[in-house]
C-alpha cells in the first residue's frame, strides 16, 4: 500500500478549515479521500485506545493559529508531516489490518459488519446477569442508582427500638425473575443488591452485595422447591459456581470458599492478598480459575493451588476458558488490556502470553470457538470484536447507554446477547464476516427467547 498527500485546499463550507487530499494505491486500486487535521487527531486517539502509545506522533499543533491564520508554508509543512505519519502507520501490520485504519482510509474493499437487533427488553431495574435455560430465561435485576440504593438501605435498617421489620415494609434492591414466553412465572425479591448468578440443572445461586448466597432449587421452571440463604462472605460476592454438593465462591473480602450444601458447612476458606473479582469453573478438570484486583490468576483444585500467575493486568474483571486449546483470556478493567494464556498438560506450564489492548474499563468477555473471536463489553456500552490470532479489532459498536454487565455468544445460532445497567437486554443476529443465520433459525429463536416487554425488531 502507498499513501501520498500531494494537495490541500480550504473547505467549501469553511475557508478556515484546511482539507488534505490523500491518494491511496493498493492492489491495482487507487482512490482519494479528504481529511482535516481534526480527523487525524480522532484517528490517532482511537489507535491509542487499542494499540497503546507505540504509534507514530502526529505533527505538533500550534494553538496560536486559532488567532492568526497559518501561513502557506506552515500548511505545507503539516501536510508533509501527515504524509510521514501515515507512512509510518503502514509499517505496522496490526494497525493496517484493523477496522480503525480501514474505516479511516475508506477502503473500497472494506464493508463494515452489521448487527441486526432482533430483541430489546426494557426492565424496571438495571440488569446484572441473565441465563437462558431451555425455554425459560432468568433475569437478575438490581437497583443501580447509588442514591436510590442508599435510600432503600436506610428504609430497610432495623433500629434498636425495633424487634423485627415487617417483610411487607421492606423495599427490595433487586429481583430474580423467571420468564417463559411473555409471562413472568415467578419473582424472588432481594433486600441486598444482587450481583451475580450461577444456574446449573435445578439449582440457582445468587450472590448478594452483603456477602450472602441465596440457593434456590426448583423442580421445574414453574415450581420453586425451596430457598435458602448462606452467609458465605463478609463482602460483595463476585463469582459463584455450584458443582454437586459444593458451592464455590469468591468475594471482595479476599476469600475463596467452598461450602457443602448438605452439611451447611464451609470446609475451604483461603484468604488472598487482594480482592477476588471473578471465578470460572472448569468441570472437566474440577478446577476453579480465579482473578483478583491485583492482576493475579489462581487455579485451584478444591484447596490445592495448581498455579498462580501475575498477569500485570491490575484489575482482572472477567476471564474465560477455551477448553479445546487449553487457553484462558483475561481482561483488565482499568486499562482494557487483555491477555491470552496458553497452558499445557496437567502441570499448567504457561506458554509465552500474547496481549492486546481494548477500550478502557472492560467489564465482560465472550468467545466464539468457531471464529476464534472474542467479544468484549465495556463501561461505556461498547462491544469490540477481536481476532484472537492476529490481535486486531475487527468491529466496534455502541450497543448500550450504560455499562455492559454480561455478554453471551452462541456459536450454533450465531447470536450475540448483551445486558446492561441501562435496564435493557438485547439479542442480535450478527454477520461478522459470516452470513447471518437463516430465517427459519431466527424465527425459531424469536419464539424461544421472547420475554415480557420485548419488542421484535429483527429483519425477515
Amino acid at each position: 500500500m502507498e499513501v501520498l498527500i500531494k494537495n490541500h485546499y480550504p473547505s467549501f463550507d469553511n475557508e478556515k478549515v484546511i482539507l488534505y487530499e490523500i491518494e491511496i494505491n493498493y492492489e491495482n486500486k487507487s482512490w482519494r479521500i479528504e481529511k482535516r487535521f481534526k480527523q487525524f487527531k480522532q484517528f490517532n486517539q482511537r489507535l491509542r485506545e487499542y494499540f497503546g502509545n507505540n504509534i507514530p506522533q502526529l505533527p505538533k499543533q500550534t494553538y496560536t493559529t486559532f488567532i492568526v491564520r497559518k501561513t502557506e508554508q506552515q500548511i505545507i509543512q503539516r501536510r508533509k508531516g501527515l504524509e510521514d505519519y501515515l507512512k509510518q502507520i503502514l509499517q505496522n501490520e496490526q494497525i493496517v489490518n484493523s477496522i480503525i485504519f480501514k474505516e479511516f482510509i475508506q477502503s473500497p474493499s472494506f464493508t463494515i459488519s452489521k448487527l441486526q437487533l432482533d430483541y430489546v427488553g426494557t426492565f424496571e431495574l438495571g440488569l446484572r446477569d441473565f441465563y437462558f435455560y431451555d425455554d425459560a430465561i432468568f433475569v437478575l435485576l438490581a437497583e443501580m442508582n447509588p442514591l436510590s440504593r442508599a435510600t432503600r438501605n436506610f428504609h430497610n435498617m432495623k433500629f434498636p427500638w425495633q424487634e423485627v421489620i415487617a417483610t411487607s415494609n421492606l423495599k427490595p434492591l433487586g429481583y430474580l425473575d423467571c420468564y417463559i414466553g411473555p409471562q413472568m412465572i415467578w419473582r424472588k425479591k432481594y433486600n441486598s443488591q444482587p450481583i451475580c448468578m450461577c444456574v446449573t440443572k435445578n439449582n440457582i445461586l445468587v450472590g448478594l452485595d452483603n456477602g450472602i448466597i441465596n440457593h434456590l432449587q426448583f423442580k421445574s421452571k414453574k415450581h420453586m422447591l425451596q430457598s435458602q440463604d448462606f452467609q458465605q462472605h463478609g463482602g460483595r460476592i463476585m463469582g459463584l459456581h455450584i458443582q454437586g454438593d459444593n458451592i464455590y465462591s469468591v468475594s471482595k473480602d479476599q476469600r475463596y470458599k467452598v461450602m457443602s450444601i448438605n452439611k451447611s458447612q464451609i470446609y475451604i476458606d483461603i484468604h488472598h492478598k487482594h480482592e477476588l473479582t471473578c471465578l470460572k469453573y472448569d468441570e472437566d478438570r474440577d478446577y476453579s480459575f480465579i482473578g483478583d484486583r491485583g492482576g493475579i490468576i489462581y487455579a485451584y483444585n478444591l484447596d490445592t493451588l495448581i498455579f498462580s500467575l501475575d498477569t500485570n493486568l491490575q484489575f482482572i474483571r472477567d476471564l474465560i476458558i477455551k477448553k479445546s486449546k487449553d487457553t484462558i483470556i483475561a481482561i483488565g478493567f482499568q486499562t482494557g488490556q487483555a491477555i491470552v494464556l496458553n497452558i499445557f498438560d496437567k502441570e499448567f506450564q504457561k506458554q509465552e502470553a500474547t496481549q492486546f489492548k481494548n477500550k478502557i474499563k472492560s467489564r465482560c468477555i465472550a468467545w466464539s470457538h468457531l471464529r476464534d473471536e472474542v467479544y468484549i463489553g465495556n463501561q461505556e456500552g461498547y462491544v469490540t470484536v477481536w481476532d484472537v490470532q492476529r490481535k486486531i479489532p475487527i468491529y466496534e459498536i455502541k450497543l448500550h447507554n450504560g455499562p455492559i454487565t454480561k455478554i453471551l455468544w452462541n456459536d450454533e445460532e450465531e447470536i450475540l446477547c448483551t445486558s446492561s445497567k441501562d435496564k435493557t437486554l438485547k439479542v442480535f443476529c450478527t454477520n461478522f464476516q459470516i452470513t447471518c443465520f437463516n430465517k427459519n433459525k431466527r424465527e425459531t429463536l424469536i419464539q424461544k427467547f421472547r420475554i415480557s416487554n420485548i419488542n421484535f425488531k429483527g429483519n425477515s
